[in-house]
């Protein structure tokens, strides 16, 4: 992928160019370095608005046996193939209010055909976007990206299904199932959030209690609260509110757990309650 940036597009991205792509201009550079990528440029065919072309990328792409198809409204050009096997195509007439069958050639019907590519990409990834909100404009190009891949991913095992003669997935199904399989994998490799574990020394496993709306939370006894010869270890586990710091008019969160107390407690730069939560005061 590379993000377009106009002129300083390939130095920002750090792209070595061959003396004959820095002699060309910043569009068809472009062209020509993402046409490089290509494992089999004798059997595809590049599809490209006209901001992208030029004469300069047209002789490139044939010196390099690739072929470029590019259009204006009725203008085209074409390396590939001309006006030959001609057809016809059902068009509105604005005169007889009715759709009539018009002559098409053969470069205009393939360009139809191909160039609603980029489209359609934007359609799809517009359908299920992976919510983020970041003042950050950068930031939006990392779920971009996968929604793009996973996109991309689902026209291929598309075209696979239909080679195998088989019925696929919807597009939401499919994102579903990628998200289920990157969260097992996740679970499978991840340390467990509510659980200690030293190999050899100790294995403690944490219940923590669940919180009930208008049910007293739970509060632990002074004589283990205060006995420090207890192994009172933080616990990494899931958000609730700081039994220490915490006011009515005032809640703060914390993902730590006391193993023995049972209660989450603030522990960050800012805040320590876990020591404070254990001190007797005098």
């Amino acid at each position: 992928m590379v993000l377009y940036q106009g002129k300083t597009t390939l130095e920002a991205h750090g792209v070595l160019l061959t003396p004959k792509q820095e002699a060309m201009g910043s569009t068809s550079k472009i062209v020509s370095v993402l046409a490089s990528t290509m494992s089999c440029s004798t059997n595809t065919a590049i599809f490209a608005d006209n901001f992208f072309t030029s004469l300069e990328i047209v002789r490139y792409l044939k010196d390099m046996n690739c072929r470029w198809k590019d259009s204006r409204v009725v203008t085209l050009l074409s390396t590939d193939m001309g006006v030959y096997p001609m057809s016809s195509v059902s068009r509105y007439c604005s005169d007889t209010k009715k759709k009539e069958d018009v002559s098409c050639h053969a470069l205009i019907k393939s360009y139809n055909a191909n160039m609603g590519g980029i489209d359609k990409s934007d359609m799809l990834v517009q359908l299920y976007r992976t919510p983020m909100k970041a003042k950050r404009w950068y930031m939006r190009l990392f779920p971009y990206a996968i929604d793009l891949s996973i996109t991309n991913a689902w026209l291929i095992y598309r075209r696979d299904c239909k080679a195998l003669a088989e019925t696929g997935l919807p597009l939401k199904n499919f994102r579903i199932q990628v998200f289920r399989g990157a969260s097992s994998q996740r679970a499978a490799t991840s340390r467990p959030r509510r659980s200690f574990a030293a190999p050899g020394i100790l294995n403690i496993t944490i219940d923590v209690p669940t919180p009930v709306r208008g049910h007293r939370s739970h509060i632990p006894d002074n004589s283990v609260r205060f006995d420090l010869t207890l192994f009172h270890v933080p616990i990494y586990t899931s958000r609730q509110t700081c039994k220490f710091c915490s006011k009515k008019e005032h809640t703060l969160i914390s993902n730590v757990l006391c193993s023995v107390c049972k209660v989450h407690l603030c522990l960050n730069a800012e805040r320590n309650c876990f020591i404070k939560y254990h001190e007797r005061v005098a």
